[in-house]
């Protein structure tokens, strides 16, 4: 059965390049950080009012929105500054604030009430009762703490059905799922958002290769560690996950909830987010298209398609896992690095001529004989190389990173707008850096 309810799909734009792939790729909108007064103030490509207003024209020329996150909590000394620089940027009208900080809420109701408001998932909303506080105070729209279980989600939606939802689906989660340490119910089971903290992060532990190797020379290994209590020998073991990379403890799994896109859907749930506003335009296109898919066919009464699994296989994760939508809880956060197991790209689509060689910019070494899919917001498509060019236009076997090149492929790629191509060419079956 189709559905009535089209929910927004939002996806991260670090940067005005992030922000342009986001859109080809099929966002609805896109959230970006206010210079200085967002949470990734340090790793913004949004510099200034300039990127910014540029950023903001370009989802309003393709009839998509603009959300611009200013949710510091911010201490005496950045009162001020925040007020001017919100004030500075309302004047580009971005089509909402992702706000976080009560006061300046309360400030903004009174200077800019015209201005629509979201709230950020660091306000920590996890109940029906806060969602219509925050309804009466003008908020338009909150962005739901992690934590909360699918149907929790869909009964606040049916408790204060005035206010819009949004939830993460997708993207890289920490241990303090949203500002909350989640650290004392993983290795406990006492949970710290109910008054139930152990303090597990201030006790003492020795890392030892399995429960029967003790020593005090640290040996490297690669395989199953256990963490264990140096003031409580009794206490069960913690499994730790250990590879070339190093221990992971503290670094939960990646967020994917494409399974849940049906009932989000059905339920009313207004936008999905997708995290990371500092991941690689690759990895972005392919996350951006997999749901644009999915959201697409649940819509038309369809099953998620197997392109948006193929899709999420073609990027890095720290192994996936359901958030708290399904399941019981605690979720199992253990993770090490997953590299794509579908391929890498070697290079990004620049244009292409009048003949179909590709100029592109060479991400990784590859030659004429290596496996190609072109892709594009259309798809994959599996294709060979005809042949090689190196900047000069000299025939080559093989192109190499960081240099420009050429590729002919079988397949007749064309690029009927002026606009950019945002395509790639993929390697198959490999394992490589994105």
């Amino acid at each position: 059965m189709s559905s009535p309810f089209k929910p927004e799909l939002l996806a991260p734009a670090g940067d005005l390049t992030r922000l342009t792939y986001a859109l080809a790729y099929g966002a609805d909108a896109v959230y970006a950080g206010q210079p200085a007064f967002s949470l990734r103030a340090r790793e913004n490509g949004f510099r200034n009012l300039d990127d910014l207003s540029k950023g903001i024209a370009l989802c309003r020329e393709k009839g998509r929105k603009f959300y611009l996150t200013s949710n510091v909590i911010a201490r005496n000394a950045k009162v001020e500054p925040f007020q001017k620089a919100l004030l500075a940027a309302l004047e580009l009208k971005p089509n909402a604030l992702i706000v976080a900080d009560p006061g300046m809420i309360g400030w903004l109701r009174k200077e800019a009430p015209e201005v629509e408001l979201h709230l950020s998932v660091q306000a920590n909303t996890t109940n029906w009762l806060t969602a219509k506080f925050w309804a009466e105070q003008g908020i338009k729209r909150i962005i739901l703490s992690r934590e909360l279980k699918l149907g929790e989600v869909l009964e606040i939606h049916k408790r204060v059905p005035e206010i819009e939802l949004e939830v993460f689906v997708h993207g890289a989660v920490c241990m303090a799922m949203s500002g909350r340490c989640m650290l004392s119910d993983w290795t406990s089971h006492r949970d710290a958002n109910q008054g139930m903290c152990n303090n597990s992060c201030r006790m003492p532990y020795r890392l030892y290769a399995n429960q029967n190797v003790q020593g005090d020379d640290y040996i490297n290994h690669v395989g199953s560690f256990d963490l264990q209590r140096s003031d409580a020998p009794d206490a069960d073991p913690i499994a730790l996950d250990e590879d070339s990379w190093g221990t992971y403890f503290m670094s939960s799994r990646d967020l994917c909830a494409l399974d849940s896109i049906p009932e989000l859907t059905q339920g009313g749930i207004a936008s999905f987010k997708i995290e990371g506003r500092t991941r690689s335009v690759y990895y972005l296109s392919q996350v951006v298209s997999a749901y644009r898919r999915a959201i697409d066919a649940i819509i038309n009464g369809e099953t998620i398609p197997e392109a948006s699994r193929e899709a999420l296989a073609c990027t890095d994760s720290r192994g996936w896992m359901p958030g708290f939508h399904v399941g019981p809880l605690p979720q199992n956060y253990a993770s090490t690095s997953v590299p794509s197991n579908t391929g890498y790209v070697v290079g990004l689509v620049q244009s292409v001529n009048s003949e179909g060689w590709l100029q592109i910019q060479v991400k990784n070494q590859f030659s004429v004989d290596t496996e190609i899919e072109f892709m594009d917001p259309q798809g994959m498509v599996p294709c060979n190389i005809l042949a090689l060019q190196n900047v000069k236009k000299e025939a080559v076997e093989t192109l190499h990173p960081g240099t420009q090149g050429y590729v002919l492929l079988s397949k007749k790629v064309t690029n009927s707008t002026n606009d950019a191509f945002f395509a790639f060419l993929v390697a198959k079956g490999q394992t490589k850096t994105h």
